[in-house]
C-alpha cells in the first residue's frame, strides 16, 4: 500500500512539472471553479439552477431543490436532517461537491442539504447519473455542484438581505466582492433562526415542539492573477467555507423528543492554476473538518462527540492536442482521521488516478472516455470505466448515451462504529454499480425539451441489520435495480415588455430491492414540478408547484405516507433601481393550499406560511 502511495505522489510531481511548458491564453472574465464540470459530462444531463431561482428561496439547499429538481428529499421536519434520493438511491449515493472536491460527510458518507446555504455559491448545478470516475465514492445516482467563481473586473458591490417569516423565522445575509484586473475578494455571512413551532394541521392543539434552530454560513474566496517572465499566466485561488449549527429535533406525532444537535464544519481549499492555450494545470490542497455533538437531552450537558479531519492533494492536467481532441489526467491522495464517543479512532490513506479523453469526431459526434483506479487501505476498490457519447442528429435534435461503473467505500460509520446496540464491520466490500442513460434534447429557439431513460444495478449494497441478539451491523447483502424516465420542458416567451418563463420536469422512478421484488423504502414512483415567473418591468411574480407520489416506509411496502401536491407564490419588486444601486422587496407565501404533507412518516411540515425579505445591492 506505502508503495502505491508512493507512486501517485511521483505521478503528482510529473505532472506539475508538465505543466511548464505552454503558453498565454486569453482570460475569460469569469473563471468557473469546476470546469471538468461541463467539458467532461458528456451524454450526461446537467441542469443549472438560475440565480434569479436562488435568489427567490429560502436559504437551505433543500428548499430550492425539493422545488427545482426532481431529487426527493426526506426531511425530518424544518432544520431537521435533510438527505436526498436521486434517481432512486439513498443518500450515500448521492455527491456534492464544492469546488470540484466531493465533501460528503466521513461518517456517514452523506450531506446534509439543511446545513449547506443556497446563498454561498454563484454556481448551483445537478449532474444526473453516475460521477464515481471523476467525483469519487458516493456519486452513484447523481451529483450536486456548488461552485465559488472567480470574477475579475467587476469593481466593488455589496448585497445585503434581510427577512423575517412565519415561525418568529429570522433570515440576514451579506456578501461583498472586490476585483480588479488582477485581484478579485468576497467574504460573506448567512444566518437564519426560527422557533420552527408550527401548528401541526388536522390535529387538537399539537405543535412542532423542540424544534428551534439556528445556523451561520461564511464565506471567503480569493483570486489573484500573474504572469512571470516566461509570459505565462497562473491564478492562485482561496476558498473556505465555515459552518456552525444548533438545532433541537423535534418529536413525531407519536413521541416528544428533547434532542439536541450541535454541528461544526469547516472547508479549506487552495488552488493554484497554469493557464495556457493547449496545457491547463490545476493543483488543490484541501482541510476539511467535520464535527457533531448529539444530546439525548438538551438541558444537560452530557453529549456523544463525533469529528473527522480530512487532507487532501489533487492534481488535474488537460493537454489539448487540438481543438477536438483533449487528454485530462487527475491524480489525488487523501489522509482521514476519525474518532468519537461511538467510533474507534482510525486513519485511513486514499489514492487515485482518473484519466478522461474527449474527441469531437465530427460537427456532429462527440465521444469521451473515462478510467479511474482507487487505491483504499483496507479495501479493495474497482477499476472504474465509462464512456459517453453526443450526436446532433439535426439542426435541433441531440442523441446522447453514457455508461459507467461507480462505487461506494464503507463509511467511518459503517466499519468502525462501536456504539450501544451497534457494531461496525471493517470487513465490508464497496458498493459498485452499474449505469447506463440514453437521452434526446430538442433545441429551438425558446423552447428546450429533452427526455431520458436510465438504468442502474447495485451489488453488495450496505445495509444495516440486527443479528440474533438484537445488535445491529452493517452488512454487504442487498442488490437493487433501478430505472425510469425523466423528461424536462423549458419555455420562454417574450410579449412586448413581459416575459413568461416555464418549466416542467417530471421523473418516474422504478427502484427494487432484487432479493425481495419490493419497492425501495422512500423512493416515490412520481415526481413532477412545475414552475411560472412572469417579469414586467420591475415588477416580478412566480408560482412554484410539486407533486410527489407514495412512498414506502417498511421494506415489505406494507406502510406508506401518502403523496402529496404543494403550491408556493411569490412576487418581488424593485423599488429603486439604476446603475450602482438596486432596492427589492419580496414576499413569499409557501404551502399555499395549507396541505397536510410528510416526507418522513409521522413527521408533518407547516401548513400555510409566509416570508417577506427586503434586499439592497450598491
Amino acid at each position: 500500500m506505502k508503495h502505491r502511495f508512493l507512486f501517485i505522489v511521483v505521478v503528482l510531481c510529473a505532472l506539475t512539472t508538465a505543466a511548464q511548458i505552454d503558453t498565454l491564453q486569453v482570460l475569460p472574465e469569469v473563471i468557473l471553479s469546476d470546469s471538468k464540470l461541463k467539458n467532461h459530462s458528456v451524454g450526461i444531463a446537467l441542469e443549472k439552477i438560475s440565480d434569479s431561482t436562488i435568489q427567490r428561496s429560502r436559504t437551505a439547499l433543500t428548499k430550492v431543490l425539493r422545488a427545482n429538481s426532481t431529487i426527493y428529499f426526506r426531511e425530518n421536519g424544518p432544520g431537521g436532517v435533510a438527505s436526498a434520493s436521486f434517481r432512486g438511491t439513498n443518500a450515500a449515493q448521492t455527491a456534492v461537491v464544492w469546488n470540484g472536491i466531493n465533501i460528503n460527510s466521513q461518517l456517514t458518507g452523506q450531506s446534509d442539504f439543511n446545513t449547506l446555504s443556497s446563498k454561498n455559491y454563484d454556481q448551483l448545478d445537478v449532474r444526473a447519473g453516475g460521477g464515481s470516475i471523476i467525483y469519487g465514492s458516493g456519486a452513484v445516482g447523481g451529483s450536486v455542484h456548488l461552485g465559488n467563481d472567480i470574477r475579475f473586473n467587476k469593481g466593488l458591490s455589496t448585497t445585503v438581505t434581510a427577512g423575517y417569516g412565519s415561525f418568529d423565522t429570522q433570515l440576514a445575509t451579506a456578501k461583498t466582492q472586490f476585483s480588479n484586473t488582477n485581484f478579485y475578494i468576497d467574504a460573506g455571512l448567512d444566518y437564519q433562526r426560527s422557533e420552527n413551532d408550527f401548528e401541526y394541521l388536522d390535529t387538537e392543539n399539537q405543535f412542532n415542539e423542540n424544534g428551534q434552530y439556528d445556523n451561520l454560513n461564511a464565506i471567503f474566496n480569493m483570486g489573484y492573477l500573474l504572469k512571470n517572465k516566461g509570459n505565462r499566466t497562473h491564478l492562485l485561488k482561496l476558498h473556505h467555507n465555515t459552518y456552525v449549527g444548533n438545532r433541537n429535533f423535534s418529536g413525531t406525532l407519536t413521541a416528544p423528543s428533547n434532542d439536541g444537535y450541535e454541528d461544526r464544519n469547516t472547508r479549506t481549499l487552495a488552488v493554484w492554476e497554469n493557464l495556457g492555450t493547449r496545457f491547463n494545470g490545476k493543483l488543490r490542497a484541501a482541510h476539511i473538518f467535520e464535527q457533531f455533538r448529539y444530546f439525548a437531552n438538551n438541558q444537560t450537558d452530557d453529549n456523544d462527540l463525533g469529528k473527522s479531519i480530512r487532507y487532501l492533494a489533487n492534481y488535474e492536467a488537460t493537454y489539448k492536442l487540438d481543438r477536438k481532441k483533449e487528454l485530462t489526467v487527475i491524480g489525488e491522495v487523501n489522509h482521514i482521521s476519525a474518532a468519537g464517543a461511538s467510533i474507534v479512532a482510525t486513519t485511513r490513506n486514499q489514492g487515485s488516478i482518473v484519466a478522461l479523453w474527449k474527441q469531437q469526431l465530427t460537427n456532429q459526434f462527440t465521444y469521451e472516455i473515462q478510467a479511474r483506479q482507487e487505491l483504499v487501505e483496507g479495501f479493495d476498490s474497482p477499476f472504474l470505466l465509462g464512456a459517453g457519447f453526443a450526436y446532433a442528429l439535426a439542426k435541433a435534435y441531440t442523441l446522447t448515451f453514457n455508461g459507467s461503473k461507480n462505487y461506494r467505500i464503507p463509511t467511518f460509520n459503517d466499519a468502525y462504529w462501536s456504539g450501544p446496540g451497534a457494531v461496525g464491520n471493517p470487513d465490508l466490500k464497496p458498493e459498485t454499480s452499474i449505469q447506463a442513460e440514453i437521452g434526446l434534447k430538442r433545441t429551438r429557439k425558446n423552447l428546450t425539451l429533452g427526455l431520458r431513460g436510465f438504468y442502474i444495478n447495485t451489488d453488495d449494497l450496505i445495509q444495516w441489520q440486527p443479528n440474533l441478539s438484537g445488535i445491529w451491523s452493517p452488512i454487504n447483502i442487498a442488490d437493487s435495480e433501478h430505472y425510469g424516465i425523466e423528461g424536462a420542458l423549458d419555455y420562454t416567451a417574450i410579449m412586448g415588455s413581459h416575459k413568461v418563463t416555464t418549466t416542467a420536469q417530471y421523473a418516474y422512478t422504478q427502484a427494487e430491492d432484487v432479493a425481495r421484488g419490493k419497492q425501495l423504502i422512500y423512493v416515490p414512483a412520481h415526481k413532477a414540478i412545475l414552475g411560472i415567473a412572469h417579469n414586467y418591468g420591475r415588477l416580478s411574480s412566480y408560482v412554484q408547484t410539486t407533486f410527489v407520489d407514495r412512498v414506502f416506509t417498511t421494506t415489505d411496502n406494507t406502510a406508506q405516507v401518502d403523496g402529496y401536491a404543494i403550491a408556493h407564490i411569490g412576487t418581488s419588486y424593485d423599488i429603486l433601481h439604476k446603475q450602482g444601486t438596486k432596492l427589492q422587496v419580496m414576499a413569499r407565501v409557501n404551502n399555499l393550499f395549507n396541505t397536510n404533507y410528510q416526507t418522513v412518516a409521522f413527521r408533518p411540515n407547516p401548513g400555510r406560511n409566509f416570508l417577506l425579505q427586503t434586499t439592497i445591492t450598491f
